[in-house]
């Protein structure tokens, strides 16, 4: 379970997404993520709280309140596996010519297929956006 933090203050700098808040005796770095739009960046002197998961360095804020009170929830990815298709990239290999052996094995941003080709048994890596990316020959 990832840790959360809150931290209100005033912005006393924007590093494009993120903003470096100073409150309370402390200064704290917040990240908005790359998809905010920029009108709805706080700009430096405005007072604001974050809220979010709290990482070694900064806060991943999920919910931003400005001094008004105008509350902007900020959706972040989900953490984990993409969102690659384990049939469809067992068939993108099929059609590469190889003969699948075994299940897809899961990876961050891949699926690792073993398949055979031509005699010869290869692990063959299958990426989210759908492209064979990796093919390794496995020794006998």
């Amino acid at each position: 379970m990832p840790k959360t933090a809150t931290a209100t203050g005033i912005v006393w700098a924007v590093f494009g997404h993120r903003l470096a808040l100073e409150g309370n005796g402390t200064r704290s770095l917040a990240d908005l993520g790359p998809k905010i739009a920029t009108e709805e960046m706080p700009t430096v002197g405005e007072t604001v709280t974050v809220e979010g998961e709290l990482t070694l360095c900064e806060i991943k804020v999920s919910r931003l309140v400005l001094a008004d009170g105008t509350v902007r929830i900020i959706a972040r990815p989900e953490k984990g596996h993409g969102k690659g298709d384990p049939d469809a990239a067992a068939r993108l290999v099929r059609d590469a010519g190889y003969r699948v052996e075994g299940p897809p094995i899961r990876k961050p941003r891949h699926f690792e297929i073993r398949g055979i080709r031509d005699g010869a048994t290869f692990e063959v890596h299958v990426h989210d956006d759908g492209g064979i990316r990796k093919e390794k020959r496995i020794a006998a």
